[in-house]
């Protein structure tokens, strides 16, 4: 019976235990050519159901100049499934490692080892055959501030016509990243398909890489997209940029941070026959390429004969415009000339500054200026002109300090304020009060910002109360009482001093604070006041060294 219950025992054991998983990996073709396309077919067994493993693109790390994709699941069955992956070699011969990455399912992770892709002109493959995505960037420097245009094109081939592209990423540290355009019509050459705009803006000076990766869908011969097996292909580029400062010599002072070739296109007024006072536009269109959304607007000056009014300004990007509208309201009639608008920017491929002015406009001001007013001025201390006799006002009563009125009856003379002995104590009394109160704020503040004052303080008391119990249990000859009391004073100041717990204190923490302290007076104090606690063995107690009270002393001057 008991041989029968072990072997349904070991039965279960072997049941509940799980399998091994196992992960096999396939590369067709298994030798690649320089930039030639590939797939990757991994096959993953497991006692788990398996089912769409995520964080797939976040965990596969291909090695650089590689571009690698997930391209789907075929299930096998519903422990056994068939990973495909797409892929395009790098441009140069060698071994290639993927590194190994988890594959996390549902119900557990399974790890992919490491899989080389070998990679060899010996192959003879011809890269012009295939669709390709080609990085449009010049090489040069680049600016802080600067906007700069890029394009991915999508190349055809005479076999291969790209037809849409997705999941499209973008890794440019120390860079502003903003798709301008995506999937935009081919161009009029027939290897030309589609093509991706962006724009970057640096954002710091140095030496930064840019990452762009995605896929594109391709059409082989005439046969539909959906019918075709090999349709999606991943794409990697890479580029490393440097980016300066814009130069400060022979910078304009009125230099607003403007990157780019720019043109005064035009400049218009809305009313050329104003009145006085009647309001105007006036209207500039500054056109080219460059960071014209940092652009700050340039600020008029009108002087004595314009008011210049808060601007309304657009931009027009389809055309790549900047338009700043002006409000001006002229002040005197005839005929006048709006401001000038002036406008300076640094040109990233002359590497010199520019300055932009948009010319000055003639407008013609009926009506009449605002009337002139005199003011007349008086010095009221000059003497009366000879001849002028005063002004005398009857009707009033002659005033009498000392009358009073019906709220306040007079008593009497009325004293100065200043005589009133009342008024300066009451105004003692508030100053001092105030320096009182303040006094205590400040003083409030400063332990409040300072906690171990009062902690060090409260910890000097309790240090005097056990020196003066571990004194009188010494003349007592009570050497527990004498080393309970030495033992809670070392907590305390250490506590203190280190600001934790006192009961958390134990010999090493005594040894920071007192180095000179022995170890074995430590231990023999702690055993002689806490012995009983654990399971000492009762017996006579030993009287503690001459050195052990002193370490309270000590540890008060330390305070």
């Amino acid at each position: 019976m008991r041989l029968l219950l072990y072997s349904l025992l070991g039965l279960s054991f072997l049941g509940a235990a799980r399998g091994e998983d196992t992960v096999n990996w396939e590369m067709t073709p298994r030798v690649a050519g320089p930039g030639q396309p590939f797939r990757i077919q991994i096959r993953v067994t497991s006692e788990s159901t398996l089912h769409t493993p995520k964080s797939v693109a976040k965990e596969l790390k291909p090695p650089r100049g590689m571009a690698l994709s997930f391209s789907g699941q075929a299930y096998v069955s519903a422990n056994e499934s068939i990973l495909n992956f797409s892929g395009v070699a790098p441009t140069t011969e060698g071994v290639f490692i993927i590194p190994s990455f988890p594959l996390r399912f549902a119900a557990r992770i399974i790890t992919v080892p490491d899989m080389p892709v070998h990679v060899s002109r010996a192959t003879g493959y011809q890269p012009e055959a295939q669709a390709r995505a080609e990085l449009q960037l010049s090489e040069r420097t680049y600016y802080v501030g600067e906007l700069i245009a890029g394009t991915i094109q999508f190349r055809n081939s005479s076999n291969e016509t790209v037809v849409a592209t997705y999941g499209f990423e973008a890794e440019a540290e120390g860079f502003a990243f903003q798709i301008a355009s995506d999937r935009a019509a081919p161009a009029a050459d027939n290897e030309a398909g589609l093509q991706t705009s962006f724009e970057l803006t640096p954002i710091r000076a140095g030496e930064s890489e840019i990452s762009l990766r995605g896929i594109m869908l391709v059409q082989t011969g005439n046969r539909p997209v959906f019918n075709n097996a090999g349709r999606d292909r991943p794409f990697a580029l890479r580029r490393r940029l440097t980016v300066e400062h814009v130069p400060e010599r022979g910078r304009p002072a009125d230099w607003s941070g403007a990157i780019g070739s720019f043109t005064a296109e035009s400049v218009s007024i809305s009313n050329e026959k104003p009145e006085v006072g009647e309001p105007i536009s006036l209207r500039a269109v500054l056109t080219g390429t460059g960071n014209l959304d940092r652009i700050i607007t340039p600020e008029l000056s009108g002087g004595d004969i314009w008011d210049v009014l808060p601007i309304v300004e657009r931009r027009r990007k389809a055309d790549e415009q900047r338009i700043f509208t002006y409000t001006l309201v002229p002040r005197l009639p005839g005929k006048q000339r709006t401001p000038l608008i002036r406008f300076s920017s640094f040109d990233p491929t002359t590497k010199q500054f520019q300055r932009l002015e948009f010319a000055a406009q003639e407008v013609t001001v009926t009506g009449n200026a605002p009337a002139k007013v005199d003011l007349i001025t008086a010095d009221p201390g000059a003497p009366a002109a000879p001849g002028t006799r005063p002004i005398i006002v009857s009707g009033l009563a002659t005033p009498t300090p000392s009358a009073g009125s019906f709220l306040a009856p007079s008593r009497g003379p009325v004293a100065p304020l200043a005589a009133s002995v009342s008024f300066w104590s009451l105004n003692a009394l508030a100053l001092l009060g105030l320096l009182l109160t303040s006094a205590v704020i400040l003083t409030g503040g400063y332990l409040a910002t300072h906690p171990e004052i009062i902690r060090r303080w409260r910890a000097r008391r309790q240090l005097d109360r056990c020196l003066a119990g571990a004194t009188t249990a010494q003349r007592q000859a009570d050497t527990t009482r004498q080393a309970r009391w030495i033992l809670e004073g070392l907590r305390t100041g250490c506590a203190a001093l280190l600001g934790a717990e006192t009961a958390a204190m134990t010999q090493s923490d005594f040894q920071r604070i007192l180095p000179a302290a022995p170890r074995p007076l430590l231990d023999q104090l702690t055993l002689t006041a806490e012995g009983e606690k654990f399971g000492a063995k009762a017996g006579p107690t030993a009287a503690l060294d001459a050195a052990a009270l002193p370490l309270l002393r000590d540890l008060r001057r330390r305070l």
